[in-house]
């Protein structure tokens, strides 16, 4: 909530169960929402507890208006970042996975076509569990032209894909500015957004199955990233 409330993202009302309203952690959830001019209603617990559909929402909960989309440019413009472009991931239950590991690995942000993929709803926030208030997703005409710009900026882009040569662990690809590309469960990264790729890596897999879910193999690629620049940092 805390985060919310630092956020650029618009809020209707904050509410407060009663039962929880002097605690600490509230006390600076009500000193924020001052700040921000947010309006703030403390109400019985039960009808936080229905906003909340039953999350652990620890006595508060907020009341979101439309979700606010990053300009790309925004993104492209930050120093030497690391970018997540999804490709027709239409699943917001991926996608909001795919934001809170964005959180923990250190991208800068995420990239969505408007057209035949998830967009930033109710659910993805859920999953998300507050990551969609600090990671900054731009959502797009075409994922294709928006790789150009982000070559045309330096950018290197590579796609993940299970049947590339090269895996992960071993590509000399995978520095910032990066551009990492996922594409949709089934089909993968399609014809037009894969010949926009610098290259290709796998993830290697000893398993029986033909591939991870596109959240897992996201999240397993992303922290790679954040290991590298860990490592390189101890230099």
């Amino acid at each position: 909530m805390i985060e919310l409330l630092k956020s650029e993202q618009p809020i209707v009302r904050v509410l407060v169960a009663k039962e929880s309203a002097a605690s600490a952690p509230l006390t600076e959830v009500r000193k924020r929402a001052e700040a921000a001019s947010v309006p703030l209603r403390v109400v019985p617990r039960s009808e936080v507890d229905q906003l909340a559909e039953g999350l652990n929402h620890q006595g508060v909960v907020a009341v979101v208006g439309r979700y606010r989309y990053t300009p790309l440019e925004s993104l492209l413009a930050v120093d030497r970042p690391l970018l997540l472009f999804l490709d027709g991931i239409t699943d917001p239950h991926n996608l909001g996975s795919l934001l809170r590991s964005a959180d923990g690995a250190g991208f800068h942000g995420i990239v969505v076509p408007a057209n035949r993929s998830a967009g930033v709803n109710a659910t993805v926030r859920k999953v998300a569990a507050g990551a969609a208030e600090v990671i900054p997703v731009a959502r797009v005409g075409s994922l294709g032209v928006a790789l150009e710009q982000a070559k045309q900026a330096g950018f290197w882009v590579v796609g993940l894909d299970e049947a590339a040569a090269e895996d992960l662990w071993a590509s000399e690809l995978l520095e910032p500015p990066l551009a990492l590309v996922l594409g949709a469960e089934g089909r993968g990264i399609s014809r037009g957004v894969r010949d926009r790729c610098d290259g290709l890596v796998k993830i290697p897999s000893t398993g029986r199955l033909a591939s991870l879910n596109v959240g897992v193999a996201g999240a397993l690629a992303m922290f790679e990233l954040a290991r590298r620049r860990s490592a390189s940092a101890t230099l």
